[in-house]
């Protein structure tokens, strides 16, 4: 499973990417991202939640999020943003921060 993350906005204003393949990763932490998809639906939400990446123009200094999974060929992206997410999705969108932060 292949999942590309992408995190803008915020004081900054810094756009930080990563692709994460659970195959190159400890077992553990595939494990966790799995499990995370697995607790949040991830395939049945809405590809956008709330108002997504464009609410950086109304909410100055939020972080947007965009995160696609891809799985045998099949693919799902949801935006969100900080005031959006739903509480399901949180414990994804924080495993991806940390690894996005690992891979710079």
């Amino acid at each position: 499973m292949k999942i590309y993350y992408e995190r803008s906005g915020g004081f900054m204003g810094r756009t930080v990417m990563t692709v994460v393949d659970t195959n190159e990763l400890p077992p553990k932490e595939a494990l966790t991202l799995l499990e995370s998809i697995e607790e949040s639906d991830f395939f049945q939400l809405s590809a956008t939640i709330d108002q997504g990446l464009e609410s950086v123009d109304t909410i100055p200094d939020e972080l947007c999020y965009r995160v696609t999974v891809e799985v045998a060929g099949v693919q799902h992206s949801v935006e969100t943003s900080d005031s959006s997410t739903p509480p399901e999705l949180q414990r994804l969108i924080s495993e991806l921060d940390r690894l996005a932060r690992q891979a710079r």
